[in-house]
C-alpha cells in the first residue's frame, strides 16, 4: 500500500519544527524511529510532544503519531480498522494547531488516505482535492488526483470521476496511474468477481452462489481459466451487499472495478 510521504519527507517537513527544544528533540527521535521501522518507538515521541502541550509544535506531533500508526503492520482486517480510526483523529486533531501549509498539505492528503481505506468516500474527495492543491511538485499528486476520482466514481458521481480521470491522463501522462485512470474512465457500473476458476465443477458452484444472490452469474474464459463474476449493478453500495451475501462462501469475492 503507497503513502503520499515518504520516511525521507517526514524528516525534512519535521526537521523545521518550531517548538521548543525538547519537542525538536522528541520529533526527530521519532522520525528516525519511524525510519528505522520503529512505529511504537515514533508514537511514544510525538504523545510525549502532545502531552507536553508545546502548541507550536503540535500539528508536527499529530502528524507523526498518525503516520506512524498507518504505517504499522497490520497483522488483521481488525487491526487495520482500528488502526485507520486511530490516525484519522490524529490528522484531524493536527489541522485544528493552524499548522503550516506543507503540513497542512500532508494532513489532507493522509486524512483523505485514510477515509478513502475507510470507504468514507464523501470524506475522502475533500481532502484529496484540498492535499491536491496544496501539494508541492514533489509530492505524488498523481496518486491523490486519481484515488479522488475512484472516490468520486464510488459515490456515483460518475461525470466528476471522469473529469477526474482525464486530468490524471493530461497531467501526469507518463504516472504510473494514467493507465488505470484511463480503465476507469466512462464506468457506469459495478461488480463482484467470485474468482478464477480452470475446474467446471468449481465454475459451476461460484455461478450457483451468484444465483443465490439474486443476480445472473457472468463468466470470461481466457485459454483454460473461467472468470465468474455477477451482472452490473449501478452504485458500489448495491456492489458492497452482493458481495456480503456471497462472501459467507466466497470470502475471496471482490467489488470491480
Amino acid at each position: 500500500m503507497r503513502r503520499y510521504l515518504g520516511v525521507l519527507g517526514l524528516v525534512i517537513l519535521l526537521s523545521a519544527c518550531t517548538g521548543d527544544p525538547q519537542s525538536r528533540q522528541a520529533l526527530n527521535s521519532g522520525k528516525q524511529a519511524l525510519a528505522a521501522g520503529q512505529s511504537s518507538d515514533a508514537i511514544r515521541d510525538a504523545d510525549a510532544v502532545i502531552s507536553s502541550g508545546d502548541t507550536p509544535a503540535l500539528a508536527e506531533a499529530y502528524f507523526l503519531r498518525g503516520y506512524a500508526i498507518e504505517m504499522r503492520q497490520k497483522p488483521d482486517n481488525a487491526a487495520a480498522a482500528h488502526d485507520f480510526a486511530m490516525a484519522r483523529d490524529s490528522y484531524t486533531r493536527g489541522l485544528t494547531f493552524s499548522p503550516r501549509p506543507e503540513i497542512a498539505a500532508r494532513l489532507h492528503a493522509q486524512l483523505g488516505n485514510v477515509c478513502y481505506y475507510q470507504e468514507d468516500y464523501a470524506a475522502a474527495v475533500p481532502e484529496f482535492m484540498t492535499a491536491f492543491n496544496s501539494l508541492d511538485s514533489s509530492q505524488p499528486r498523481d496518486e491523490v488526483l486519481y484515488r479522488m476520482g475512484i472516490s468520486e466514481q464510488r459515490l456515483g458521481r460518475f461525470d466528476d470521476a471522469d473529469r477526474t480521470f482525464q486530468q490524471v491522463q493530461q497531467q501526469f501522462p507518463g504516472s504510473a496511474y494514467a493507465a488505470p485512470a484511463a480503465a476507469h474512465f466512462g464506468i457506469r457500473g459495478f461488480y463482484v468477481q467470485l474468482g478464477a476458476y480452470t475446474q467446471q465443477k468449481d465454475v459451476n458452484s461460484a455461478c450457483n452462489a451468484v444465483r443465490r444472490s439474486g443476480s445472473a452469474p457472468l463468466i470470461r474464459v481466457d485459454k483454460n481459466i473461467t472468470v465468474v463474476r455477477t451482472a452490473n449493478v449501478p452504485s458500489y453500495s448495491q456492489a458492497q451487499q452482493l458481495r456480503a451475501q456471497i462472501a459467507v462462501q466466497y470470502p475471496d469475492a471482490r467489488v470491480m472495478p
